[in-house]
């Protein structure tokens, strides 16, 4: 499952933003253990994003409250997620959170890799903001505990250039590689400070690399007339075909996450599990209106296409 969500998600994602730049300060080992430590400004999105982008399979550290229904929990096991428990989940819920590093450190032990995200909360904006300890407590097992691990941390630094907007450009920056030789531990606590104070520097450097990047690509954009013309023409179509199925959802979305960080996320689940509903919808449409199966066919098959012109046009 984890693996057929991976490319559809990625194909989708390449649709619903503009561009997704992925850069690297250092590359990533190919194999042992990995936690991948980023920012997080755009909710599950974000998830979405390091998942289909990096080649790693990964493990995730998602908020205890969502695996509340059983139903629901048992989906969420399925693709890899973990549950991480908060105070504000409410002291009964905290018990959990040991159960819930304890199966990290497996995870990692096993040669696996992990994303968390080291904020903890989620808020639509560009920036750093104070870090948990989560991250800390999960290197500080993997690299002084009992059975040591000889993890690498990685931080990530996603940057969007807009929120809620159709395609929003998105990069994705990985920094330079923290190792245990680097970060002494005298106790715990100091280990948590010192760790986050270095993490939170490699964040700053990374988001630094990644501004570079974005502002160099800028100055060096450019279109031809000629080109703008031709995916002009094709957007037409892509906003006459798409446009009532779209704009509906969005709609509806937009009431369901008002004064929430949800809206991109749940926006773009509801758009990768319609569309292939909308495209037989088309197919039926075309039908109505006195064209054969075949060319309805046709005009479903090409939709995506038009799509992926409308995203051109518009970055």
């Amino acid at each position: 499952m984890y693996l057929i969500l991976r490319k559809t998600v990625r194909m989708a994602l390449h649709l619903y933003c503009g561009r997704i730049r992925v850069l690297h300060v250092e590359a990533l080992p190919i194999s042992g253990p990995l936690l991948l430590a980023s920012n997080h400004p755009n909710s599950f999105f974000d998830a979405l994003i390091i998942a289909t982008h990096l080649d790693r399979r990964m493990y995730f550290l998602a908020r205890g409250d969502v695996f509340r229904k059983p139903r629901i929990a048992k989906l969420l096991y399925a693709m890899n997620l973990i549950p991480i428990h908060r105070l504000s989940e409410g002291r009964s819920e905290l018990h959990r959170t040991e159960g819930s590093f304890e199966r990290s450190h497996d995870i990692l032990l096993n040669g696996s890799s992990m994303l968390i995200f080291s904020e903890g909360l989620s808020v639509n904006e560009n920036g750093l903001r104070s870090l948990g300890k989560g991250t800390a407590r999960i290197a500080y097992r993997a690299w002084h505990g009992n059975e040591p691990i000889p993890l690498a941390v990685v931080p990530i630094w996603l940057h969007y250039d807009t929120f809620h907007r159709p395609f929003m450009d998105v990069t994705l920056a990985t920094g330079a590689l923290m190792h245990a030789k680097n970060e002494v531990a005298n106790s715990e606590p100091s280990f948590l400070r010192k760790f986050n104070a270095d993490l939170k520097e490699h964040f700053v450097a990374t988001g630094e690399f990644a501004d570079r990047h974005i502002e160099a690509n800028r100055r060096n954009e450019r279109s031809s007339l000629v080109g703008k013309v031709i995916v002009g023409a094709m957007t037409v179509f892509a906003l006459l075909l798409h446009a009532p199925w779209y704009f509906a959802l969005r709609t509806f979305t937009a009431k369901r996450t008002k004064g929430t960080v949800f809206f991109d996320s749940v926006l773009f689940g509801l758009l990768y599990i319609t569309y292939p509903i909308w495209l037989m919808a088309l197919v039926l449409i075309t039908k109505l209106l006195g064209s054969s199966w075949f060319e309805g066919m046709v005009v479903a098959l090409n939709a995506p296409l038009w799509v992926y012109a409308l995203r051109k046009y518009r970055s």
